[in-house]
């Protein structure tokens, strides 16, 4: 969904500037509303022309000039004006400056509220930018439950599908979290499956959404078969998208757990590809198996560590790993090595061909206090 922008009424202005303007007749002692017309005009294409160029610094300014001198050719409490403010929280936002946002947000949507209606598709806008923006996670919820109620009285399934994506994608990181707003994602996945070509992005965005949860609930069948259908859409793409090799280091971490070493090979060759070593970076393993604590060390309560380094071979696995330091004890090497033969990287490329790899890990083993 679009926000609103305001667009330039010259109609609206014109009309204020006939009744102030006669002839010849000159007010020294006040601002013509000509004046003010070419002030606010002036400010705000200079806004427009701030925005364009993303220049976060002089969009603010110009949000706040255009916003002044609305207020004075509109009238505080006109919808042209709330407008105008909604811009000005987006530039508050963009700069950090976000409780001035959050409390401009609210003061648009209540004007909104007060001009189109409860249940009208313009609130929208602006009751997810306020849910957004609020540092108060009840607040949150509710405005995301309301333009929910407002979605579904419109009768339009895209419009709900992106109003229960917004409310599943901040919702889900709060303490609130519960079944309610995991379903929010879940069914903004089957209204774009239903209504959106399977190239859409909003739909494979939402697949990926959908391919998290059901990962995350353990439902592993239903959780590959969504994002085996985010990698093949995103294979498309000149470029490696985020969603897509996250996609496929899931699925490695998935196959791993089910035991199927051969299946996972084939996503991690797919991330060496997407991202190729560099000679300076520390590889992260995409499927760990923790090392067991020695029970006799737990016991004694004696903590260690083990260095070790190892080759990662074109498929990902690891091979000839040996300790190069260690601390606590033989049983914590014994423990490390057995564990890291576990391990699945994504293998180091070369003139577009993977090749053996050097790497090292140093595994913490500590007893917790209590």
């Amino acid at each position: 969904m679009k926000n609103n922008t305001f667009q330039f009424n010259s109609h609206i202005l014109a009309a204020k500037i006939k009744m102030c303007v006669y002839g010849s007749i000159l007010v020294s002692s006040l601002v013509s509303p000509m004046a003010q017309a070419a002030d606010f005009s002036s400010s705000y294409q200079a806004y427009q022309q701030a925005v364009a160029a993303k220049d976060v610094e002089q969009t603010l300014v110009h949000a706040q000039q255009a916003y002044d001198l609305g207020k004075v050719s509109f009238g505080e409490n006109h919808i042209d004006t709330a407008k105008l403010l909604m811009n000005l929280a987006n530039a508050q936002r963009d700069s950090g400056e976000n409780l001035l946002a959050s409390q401009n947000y609210d003061k648009v949507l209540t004007r909104y509220l007060a001009h189109y209606g409860d249940d009208s598709i313009e609130v929208l806008d602006p009751m997810l930018l306020a849910a957004e923006s609020t540092t108060n996670d009840k607040k949150s919820k509710a405005l995301f439950e309301d333009a929910i109620e407002v979605a579904q009285s419109l009768n339009q399934p895209l419009v709900l599908a992106e109003v229960y994506s917004a409310a599943f994608k901040h919702l889900y990181k709060t303490p609130l979290y519960n079944n309610t707003i995991k379903n929010y994602g879940l069914k903004a996945y089957d209204i774009y499956s239903q209504h959106l070509p399977e190239d859409s992005i909003l739909r494979v965005d939402a697949t990926y959404l959908a391919a998290s949860i059901q990962f995350a609930q353990k439902r592993y069948d239903t959780a590959e078969g969504l994002f085996l259908e985010v990698i093949k859409q995103y294979q498309t793409l000149d470029y490696s998208h985020p969603s897509e090799l996250h996609a496929h280091a899931v699925l490695v971490e998935l196959y791993e757990k089910q035991n199927n070493s051969q299946q996972a090979t084939a996503h991690c060759i797919a991330i060496g590809k997407m991202k190729p070593w560099s000679d300076d970076q520390e590889q992260v393993p995409l499927f760990r198996h923790h090392p067991s604590y020695p029970k006799s060390y737990a016991i004694d309560r004696k903590s260690g560590w083990v260095e070790m380094v190892f080759t990662i071979d074109e498929n990902g696995f690891v091979k000839a790993a040996s300790v190069s330091d260690s601390q606590g004890g033989k049983r914590f090497e014994t423990e490390s090595l057995e564990a890291i033969q576990k391990w699945r990287y994504a293998p180091k490329f070369v003139d577009g061909n993977p090749v053996e790899a050097q790497a090292k890990v140093r595994l913490e083993f500590t007893i917790a206090n209590g």
